[in-house]
């Protein structure tokens, strides 16, 4: 009975070759488009991560405290066991006078008479979404920081500097917002144009369907040949789209494999492939079930 199906659905396909060419064109861009997408997503993301694992966070005590006082272990104990991949390293201000000096031994000579710089925690290694629990656990703690009260953006403020990378996580988090809005504009698109194809064909022959039904045929052969047809069609138009975007990525790579390598997760490609599958089979679905009363 399926291969019974499947025949009629592929005859259904043939029967007009232009629009059944035409259809999987248009929807293998659009699913090409979508895996431009969900790549752009990917390299923004590890291009920001990759940036973001230089960075690092320094808290600047405030004279009252040192490495040993309660405040300080406790605090530097919490930062721990909120992410434990988060690396705390506490300097004493002669050991950021001894870095200092390696940089800028002319200015150390003049620093070191009074070494008026701070004790530091520097944290590193943390993780884009971990950002605004440290933050929350350091503004608890804001007591600790040594500050500047006569210039709003001192760079010795934890504010200035979690401002700062909160507007780099904000522009990720707006571009991937947008990002998914389109990937479901296109998707919506997707299941419209199959719907409208199985829509044409059975407006097409319609009479031919009429005679089938007058002769007895069952529901299954009338309704599913439509059903699998929206699949077929989704199934051809994946596989035409993983060939494009295949050697997109292999010139990418041959161009700026250099400098970044573009990679793609199978994973995300079986996903696709299920999710248009599925799209074709409801669209087909439908379509068949509205027009074929």
């Amino acid at each position: 009975m399926l291969f019974r199906i499947f025949k009629y659905s592929v005859k259904n396909s043939l029967r007009n070759k232009f629009l059944s060419l035409s259809s999987i064109l248009v929807l293998t861009l659009l699913m090409f488009f979508i895996n431009i997408l969900v790549l752009l997503d990917d390299v923004s993301y590890k291009l920001i991560d990759g940036i973001n694992s230089k960075l690092t966070i320094s808290l600047y005590i405030d004279e009252k405290y040192t490495k040993t006082s309660l405040e300080v272990t406790d605090f530097v104990d919490d930062i721990s066991k909120e992410n434990k991949d988060i690396v705390v390293e506490y300097k004493t201000k002669d050991d950021i006078l001894n870095e200092l000096r390696l940089k800028e031994p002319n200015l150390v000579k003049i620093l070191e008479r009074s070494n008026p710089l701070p004790d530091t925690i520097v944290l590193s290694n943390i993780g884009i979404s971990e950002y605004k629990k440290i933050n929350t656990l350091i503004e608890s703690r804001l007591y600790l920081l040594a500050n500047d009260e006569s210039q709003e953006d001192y760079f010795a403020n934890y504010t200035t500097q979690y401002k700062k990378i909160e507007d780099v996580t904000s522009v990720l988090e707006v571009l991937k917002f947008w990002l998914n809005i389109i990937i479901f504009i296109f998707v919506g698109s997707i299941a419209i144009i199959i719907y409208s194809i199985i829509w044409n064909f059975i407006y097409y022959y319609r009479d031919e369907i009429y005679i089938t039904k007058l002769v007895g045929w069952s529901n299954v052969f009338i309704y599913w040949p439509f059903v699998l047809q929206g699949m077929i069609y989704s199934f051809i138009a994946f596989i035409s789209n993983i060939i494009l975007f295949t050697l997109l990525l292999n010139n990418l790579n041959w161009l700026f494999g250099h400098i970044y390598e573009f990679s793609f997760s199978n994973l995300i490609l079986l996903f696709e492939m299920i999710m248009f599958m599925f799209v074709g089979w409801l669209s087909g679905y439908f379509s068949s079930k509205k027009y074929l009363r």
